[in-house]
C-alpha cells in the first residue's frame, strides 16, 4: 500500500524554512505549504514571529563597524580553536 505525501511539513521542516525564508525567498510550493503548517501549529508561528524580532534586533549589531584595536583574548581564541578542531574529527 503506497502512502500519501502529505502535504504539510513536520515542525523541524518548517522551522528550517522559517530561517531560510530570511536569507532568500522560498519557492511557490514550501511557502505554501509553510504558510498552512504556520496557521495550524501554535508553536512554530510563535518561533516564525520570534525569529524575525531576533533577526530584526540582531541587524543593527551585524552592521555596525569593528573598532580596529578589537582583539579577542588569547585564552578565547584557545578556546574556539580547540571546539574547531574537535568537530572536523
Amino acid at each position: 500500500m503506497s502512502r500519501i505525501p502529505s502535504p504539510l511539513f513536520n515542525c523541524q521542516q518548517a522551522t528550517l524554512l522559517v530561517e531560510r525564508q530570511a536569507d532568500a525567498p522560498l519557492p511557490v510550493r514550501p511557502r505554501v505549504q509553510l504558510w498552512a503548517h504556520l496557521h495550524l501549529c501554535p508553536h512554530c508561528r510563535r518561533y516564525a514571529l520570534q525569529s524575525v524580532r531576533i533577526a530584526h534586533a540582531a541587524r543593527p549589531a551585524a552592521e555596525a563597524a569593528v573598532p580596529a584595536n578589537l582583539a579577542l583574548p588569547a585564552a578565547a581564541r584557545a578556546r574556539m580553536r580547540l571546539l574547531f578542531d574537535r568537530r572536523e574529527e
